[in-house]
């Protein structure tokens, strides 16, 4: 017999219940199925040992006053009663997720989300202040996502539960004190008798805060105290960390978060204006913690020019900073913003605002056979002050001793306190050897080249190293990377290498389970080649938790996950914070463009396009991408433009030559697009080529039988490209086709494309 089977019993003639859905608090949920209007409902279960303490008829008073409220952010309350002894209340059944649940996923949300969401909540609340109602216990988890949206829950249960207490319980001695501490208000921490809509208004900027920040404006090991800091401290500014939260927005919490009531807004509604309100005035007093530490580590010259030696010039810039990232109190510049200002002769103070750093390290790397000279210094950018020096003339198998001692120096001399905790050594730091180490980083140099040619070249370097080293994970999750990088550019079959990229990546996680980038390939895998989407969401998530920088992890989240799945607000969204993370990063321009362009948004996909190539006219993705755009936009002529400089300057690829043949035969060049067709089916003889992009040439010449048939063979090689078929411009041809539904839906994503037509 299951644990709810008396109250499945005495609801029967109302409700089946199907299972418990959730718990916490003072109450259970269960899914349940109301019999008269055959819906779904979330039933809660007020806990036996609450139960026991309230008065039924004024607990169903209570009740009876809060289901009146009507308002598109408040979850109505349909049902109430007591069964098995126990007060129940009935709601709408949501299947979506909480704000609770969505911080737990991606940490925190973006700036413009948090805000719109808190004023919804702030407008609910309000509504239920002029009703006489107030909340009591407003978190994260009372919170649901309904599409963009928020809806509260729970609303007057705590009400209902204080106002039926019994006179002889008292529910705070009992350990059961109506609310969640990390958001009660002094006020209600300290069980004052009068608490108003304020204490709402407190526990709701808690809640903003912690979508802002990823973490609580008051921490402690304990419950009490958390509370005990809200009595002695003021709450540090919401924008520490997130430089982009609007000034209006910071003040709007800090009064909202005061310790006294009178100190706050007066009501919600003002609360609510004043985040809406960019004149908001800034008359409240904000701690400010001292400014974060950041730096940019400038790749590393490579002494001599010897080539073969540039490896490990790149190798001990990426280790600093990849042990300086894991480093929580210190903001470092991604690797592709440093890498770009590489030999170029810029001044510091520029260097400073463009990456918005306040701290430079630069340095050398010598090689004589088995000895190697490194020399570093770190600058201060304001003034140019050399805040530490020094050289290092060591023997090769010490290079883990030099990183170690650079990054050590970094954190003394920035007054970062790192070191006790949280070691300033990375995750390269394992029982290996220095020759090992020295193929890993071959590995990366090659791996960041992202050439076909060199991507075959870190195979070799990551596979020499694990097979002398089986248990150095790092190597694994390189070895993983390139693997998911060669399926995912289409320079080899998808089935041939994503299924090695998988079992290196979770036998670097058996080694050492906090490797972010592992992590982030099981993501990638999972989404565009297993198509398990609750695994790739899993995924990505832990990377991202585990090292929010990896600007990597972010990007494929993008595009392998929510582009996907319909996500366009979400994929921008983390386009957004990895360019944040990583603001001169060419691909990572050309990404957001290619998001809009997905997202049908033309106009804003050909302006990002633009913007990387007024940087940087030679890169070739940002034509090839712009190229597709204008052929989706039916700008023909341009889009050949497009290809053509692509071609022109990478040498061309299948991609590149099918792009141009498919925007000549748009502009009625049939005997192009027959041609290329031709050279790709022979060239599929000798190497892999993506039968998808014969599909695309055999949809642009209206051969929509035969595209498909392509497309059914790309299902075979179990081509990446399929996950896109409901999302590119460049297959809205065959939409209307039962069979194209067929091969979206063996992805699992035939819902997401039934909403975009």
């Amino acid at each position: 017999m299951t644990s709810f089977e008396p109250l499945r019993k005495a609801l029967a003639a109302t409700y089946d219940i199907e299972r418990e859905v959730g718990q916490g608090g003072m109450a259970r949920v269960y899914l349940a199925r109301d019999l008269k209007h055959d819906r779904p409902v979330a039933i809660k279960v007020i806990d036996a040992e609450v139960a026991v303490g309230l008065a039924s008829e004024r607990f169903l008073r209570e009740i009876q006053i809060c289901a009146r409220l009507t308002h598109p952010h408040i979850l109505p309350l349909l049902d109430s009663g007591f069964a098995d002894e126990r007060p129940y209340f009935v709601m709408p059944f949501v299947d979506g997720e909480s704000i609770r649940d969505r911080l737990a996923r991606v940490g925190r949300f973006p700036v413009d989300e948090a805000v719109l969401l808190a004023r919804e909540v702030a407008d609910a609340l309000d509504y239920a202040h002029a009703a006489g109602i107030v909340h009591r216990d407003i978190k994260p988890e009372n919170v649901l996502l309904l599409g963009n949206h928020a809806v509260v829950l729970d609303f007057g249960v705590a009400r209902a539960i204080s106002t039926a207490a019994e006179p002889r319980v008292d529910f705070t001695m009992a350990g059961m004190v109506v609310g969640t501490p990390a958001y009660m208000s002094p006020e209600q921490a300290s069980g004052d008798a009068v608490q108003d809509g304020r204490s709402d208004m407190y526990g709701l900027a808690v809640m903003l805060y912690e979508m802002l920040t990823g973490s609580q404006p008051f921490k402690g090991p304990t419950a009490q105290a958390v509370i005990s800091k809200r009595f002695l401290e003021v709450a540090p500014a919401a924008d520490i960390g997130r430089p982009e939260t609007p000034p209006n927005v910071v003040v709007a919490i800090a009064r909202a978060l005061q310790r006294e009531p009178a100190d706050r807004y007066a009501t919600l509604g003002e609360f609510g204006k004043a985040l809406a309100d960019p004149a908001g005035g800034t008359s409240v007093s904000i701690r400010r913690a001292s400014v974060q530490p950041s730096i940019v580590v400038v790749p590393f010259a490579n002494v001599g020019g010897n080539e073969e030696n540039e490896f490990l010039s790149d190798g001990i810039t990426d280790e600093i900073i990849s042990v300086l990232s894991r480093l929580r109190t210190l903001r470092v510049a991604a690797r592709t913003s440093s890498y770009a200002i590489r030999n170029q002769q810029v001044d510091i103070a520029a260097i400073g605002r463009t990456l918005n750093v306040d701290t430079l390290l630069e340095g050398s790397v010598q090689r004589a056979g088995a000895r190697v000279r490194v020399k570093s210094r770190l600058v201060k950018i304001s003034d140019g002050v050399e805040l530490w020096s020094e050289q290092f003339d060591r023997e090769f198998d010490d290079i883990f001793a030099i990183q170690d001692a650079i990054s050590g120096a970094i954190a003394t001399a920035l007054e970062a306190t790192i070191l006790g905790t949280e070691k300033a050594g990375g995750a390269l730091r394992s029982a290996t050897v220095a020759a090992v180490y020295e193929r890993y980083l071959q590995g990366r140099y090659a791996w960041n080249k992202r050439t076909e040619t060199q991507l075959a070249r870190a195979v070799e370097h990551f596979e020499a190293a694990v097979k002398s080293d089986p248990n150095f994970a790092p190597a694994h999750a390189g070895l993983a990377d390139a693997y998911a990088v060669l399926g995912t550019y289409g320079a080899q079959a998808a089935a041939d290498v994503m299924p090695l990229a998988r079992a290196s990546a979770q036998r670097a996680l058996s080694n050492d389970p906090s490797l972010a980038e592992a992590h982030a390939t099981l993501g990638l895998v999972s989404a565009v080649y297993d198509h398990d989407w609750a695994e790739a969401e899993v995924a990505f998530a832990r990377a991202i938790t585990l090292s929010p920088t990896y600007v990597t992890a972010w990007q494929w989240r993008a595009i392998a996950l929510h582009v996907p799945l319909g996500r366009i607000d979400e994929a921008r969204a983390d386009v957004e914070e990895a360019r944040r993370l990583d603001p001169l990063s060419l691909p990572l321009g050309a990404t957001a463009g290619l998001v809009h362009a997905i997202a049908g948004d033309v106009g804003s996909a050909i302006s990002a396009f633009h913007d990387v190539l007024a940087i940087e006219p030679r890169f070739g993705i940002a034509h090839f991408f712009l190229g597709h755009t204008l052929m989706g936009a039916g700008r023909h002529a341009e889009a050949v433009e497009s290809f053509s400089s692509a071609i022109a300057i990478s040498g061309g690829s299948p991609e590149m030559s099918s792009g141009l043949a498919q925007a000549q035969a748009h502009l009625g060049d049939r005997a192009a697009a027959k041609a290329e067709i031709d050279r790709l089916v022979a060239l599929r003889s000798e190497r892999y080529v993506s039968a998808t992009l014969i599909a695309q040439l055999y949809a642009a010449l209206g051969e929509h039988d035969r595209a498909l048939t392509w497309l059914r063979t790309a299902a075979d090689d179990r081509d990446p490209e399929l996950v896109y078929l409901g999302r590119k411009p460049v297959y809205a041809g065959l939409r209307s086709n039962p069979a194209f539904d067929a091969l979206i839906a063996a992805t699992g994503l035939q819902a997401t494309v039934e909403g975009q037509r």
